[in-house]
């Protein structure tokens, strides 16, 4: 065992830890730093490589932290009912730290998994561990290294009697939104948690490409890098601040350390993922919900990567024509794209969370948002109180001002959609969200067709506007209708 100076005397008084961290990587070591500074009494860390524990120690002299190398030894260093924060990679080392865990501990110890893991891996691990009296907490946790060490947001999910153990540990090292609340909650049951963190991270695919072809309709424009990041700065000083804006216009402000102009022309375009994106598609189409903006965010990394069928068409690439939209109307396109992604990604979470028995509020999920993570933004102050005040919403986007909003907006973003697409400059986020807000709207959709279609073939039956039941044509026969 390795400990700091101040956790050897607490050692040898015989006081224990109140909360363990499994896993000395970035992450791990950064929330354990940040819990050294809020909770009271040291915390312990566990690591099977000891000189990763000496290197985080001996680096924070004056942090509480006490290291273990064996897990026995970590386990009787905390006090009960013990709290172990799992930050190891997801899938397989999780379920190895959770094996060897098990027989270690009592009845109403809790593990907190609060890495990236998949929510049917983390629906399976709950269950598993309450048939061995172990409350096991799935927990998404957002806001990188910076938001770790300083307060990240973090969305908890599993057995609703753990919030008395917990809550008095993870509020103190929580983000704070501007009034004061911690950024942190167990927003439902099972593996709400790391669902709603999947979810966070498919909106944060969907914004970060739709900043993406923001930049690309104006720079389409004729304005530079760095003149399109000094808008954005403008942008997030108004109604649409985000920590993704703010951002994009940090990156953009950057100067090239090998050349000196601007790093942005010397960036690859071929952009990638960790997962969650794609588990956000995938958990839509299993639960009937359109995802389309995430989705084409996600395909367009996918088609930005394939660098060999892009070099079949690269001489043959349309010339890029000019789009000359005023700087107002691009900024109103990209906050109704950006409004719908939300909606899209909220709306699945709703779905899953009745589908599983979660009881996700979403009040409570927006609220978490609304500091430390990714997709922090200035407007989920008004969208919280407006599902605390309207929690069985729909659709956030049918309420005020949300509705007003979008409808004020609608005719930008169709403005900028048509001007990129008529100028060959691809735009398949903001096409999507477009195009999804119309089908809303649209009175009588084709996919009446499509309905007539899979009951030629596959007599599927349709469904009438005029009588209930399910009806069938006999197309093969005397085309008559039957009615099921």
């Amino acid at each position: 065992m390795t400990t700091s100076t101040t956790g050897q005397s607490q050692q040898a008084r015989g006081a224990a830890a109140p909360i363990g961290v499994v896993g000395t990587g970035v992450m791990g070591a950064s929330l354990a730093r940040n819990l050294a500074r809020n909770v009271d009494g040291s915390v312990a860390m566990f690591d099977l490589d000891q000189a990763k524990i000496d290197a985080v120690i001996a680096a924070h002299p004056g942090e509480d932290l006490v290291g273990y190398s064996d897990l026995p030894d970590f386990v009787a260093g905390l006090t009960s009912p013990r709290v172990i924060l799992l930050m190891v990679p997801a899938g397989a080392p999780v379920d190895a730290v959770v094996a060897s865990l098990t027989p270690l501990l009592d009845d109403g110890d809790i593990i907190i998994d609060g890495g990236n893991s998949h929510y049917p891996d983390t629906e399976r691990r709950v269950a598993g561990c309450a048939a061995d009296g172990i409350r096991f907490i799935g927990m998404g946790v957002s806001g990188g290294e910076q938001g770790a060490l300083l307060g990240p947001a973090m969305m908890a999910g599993g057995d609703p009697s753990v919030w008395a153990d917990i809550s008095g540990l993870l509020e103190p090292i929580a983000a704070r939104a501007d009034d004061g609340q911690p950024c942190v909650a167990l927003v439902g049951s099972g593996a709400s948690g790391h669902f709603t963190k999947m979810v966070h991270n498919g909106i944060e695919y969907a914004d970060l490409q739709l900043i993406a072809e923001a930049f690309a309709v104006l720079r389409a424009g004729g304005r530079s890098g760095r003149e399109v990041g000094e808008i954005f700065a403008a942008w997030n000083a108004g109604e649409g601040r985000s920590y993704l804006l703010e951002s994009a216009a940090t990156v953009l402000a950057q100067d090239d350390p090998q050349t000196g102009g601007e790093l942005i022309e010397r960036v690859s375009d071929h952009a990638k993922g960790k997962g969650t994106g794609a588990w956000t598609v995938i958990a839509a189409a299993e639960q009937g919900v359109s995802v389309s903006v995430i989705a084409e965010a996600l395909f367009a990394r996918s088609t930005s990567s394939a660098t060999a069928e892009r070099a079949v068409w690269q001489g043959d690439a349309p010339l890029v024509g000019t789009v000359d939209l005023p700087v107002d109307v691009v900024e109103h396109g990209y906050l109704a794209a950006r409004s719908i992604a939300y909606q899209q990604g909220l709306a699945l979470l709703a779905v899953a969370s009745e589908e599983f028995g979660w009881n996700v509020e979403l009040s409570q999920v927006v609220r978490i948002w609304r500091a430390g993570c990714i997709i922090r933004a200035r407007f989920l102050d008004a969208l919280s109180k407006a599902y605390a005040d309207n929690p069985e919403a729909t659709s956030f986007l049918a309420l005020e001002p949300f509705r007003t909003e979008l409808l004020e907006r609608l005719p930008s973003l169709r403005a900028v959609a048509t001007a990129a697409m008529g100028a060959c400059v691809p735009v398949p986020a903001l096409s999507a969200a477009l195009n999804h807000q119309a089908m809303l709207m649209t009175g009588s959709l084709p996919t009446a067709l499509v309905q007539l279609l899979r009951d030629f073939f596959g007599s599927h039956t349709y469904e009438r506007t005029d009588a209930p039941g399910h009806f069938h044509i006999v197309w093969e026969g005397d085309r008559s209708e039957l009615r099921s």
